[in-house]
């Protein structure tokens, strides 16, 4: 959006009597520059590819409603996980600590595939199990985190002029002000901004309370057969708080393991803090004062100095 006002004057006219006009250039010593103004910070590339440009901003604001808050704080799951491990007891009844570790922790992807067992075991070395509980989250995580709301303000971007004003970047030619303050004429368009530093708002994160309700029930189905054929016990029924021993009845091998949800509803979460606030400010530099002359005028300056 281009807010430097033209002059009146057409192009046309000031062609036809550019000879007897006074035209104001931009004073060498003033450094004069392309500036482009507009509502959005949709910055343009200064011409020439130049780097050497300067930022600056007005009245920049968030809507006063939402000024302090980023957004509401929600929680989402806590969620309920498979069984990882089982324990292999050549003793019945699950007696003492040692036992064959079975991992489980690839039983989950996807639930209820056939983990087979790359040494099975035998039967004489299969008199229990120990058949770990599913489990859940200890905590539920903040479902979003959210940004600081969007700035509203005037933008500005100064670019080194390059000579003569090109009509792909859509700004004036503006020079520094007289010692006096005062712009001269023909650059009587006069702007003010303060140099862009950055946006240093952050948003408070959002927490959120212990997990309360939901049921984490898991089925742990054991078989002697390839494939997970021949099931030799189900394991149903497994809560979160039970760590079950089951005693072989047979003198089978395990080969498999299937493990899967009977429940699967995850514990919810209230957010300790209902709302993410906005932390930290607007950092700015110092003011610019930029007296500018249209873009009509500067077109006809250097359609003469071509000639």
């Amino acid at each position: 959006m281009r807010s430097t006002p033209y002059l009146a004057l057409s192009a046309s006219a000031l062609l036809g009597c550019v000879e007897d006009l006074n035209l104001p250039k931009p004073r060498i010593h003033d450094n004069p520059v392309l500036l482009w103004v507009s509502e959005t910070p949709d910055f343009p590339t200064c011409p020439g590819g130049r780097l050497d440009y300067w930022d600056g901003w007005t009245d920049v604001h968030t809507d006063p409603q939402y000024q302090n808050e980023c957004g509401t704080c929600t929680c989402g799951p806590a969620a309920c996980a498979l069984p990882d491990r089982m324990l292999v007891h050549e003793a019945p009844l699950c007696a003492g600590e040692e036992g064959i570790k079975i991992d489980l922790t690839s039983a989950a992807d996807p639930p209820g595939h056939c983990v087979e067992l790359s040494s099975p075991i035998p039967g004489d070395a299969f008199a229990a199990v120990t058949l770990k509980p599913p489990t859940m989250a200890s905590k539920c995580d903040a479902s979003e985190q959210h940004a600081p709301p969007p700035l509203s303000g005037t933008y500005a971007r100064a670019c080194p002029w390059i000579g003569k004003y090109t009509g792909k970047f859509d700004g004036s030619v503006c020079i520094a002000p007289d010692d006096d303050g005062s712009c001269p004429l023909g650059f009587s368009a006069r702007f003010e901004f303060q140099e862009k530093i950055r946006d240093a708002r952050t948003c408070t994160p959002c927490e959120c309370g212990a997990p309360v309700g939901g049921s984490c029930v898991a089925d742990v189905l054991l078989f002697s057969g390839a494939s997970c054929s021949h099931m030799l016990h189900p394991g149903n029924g497994i809560g979160t708080r039970e760590q079950l021993c089951y005693e072989t009845l047979e003198d089978f091998p395990l080969t498999g393991v299937r493990v899967v949800f009977a429940q699967d509803e995850p514990g919810t979460c209230s957010p300790t803090t209902p709302v993410s606030l906005v932390d930290g400010t607007i950092e700015s530099g110092e003011t610019r004062t930029f007296c500018c002359s249209s873009a009509d005028l500067m077109e006809v300056i250097d359609a003469n100095d071509d000639n």
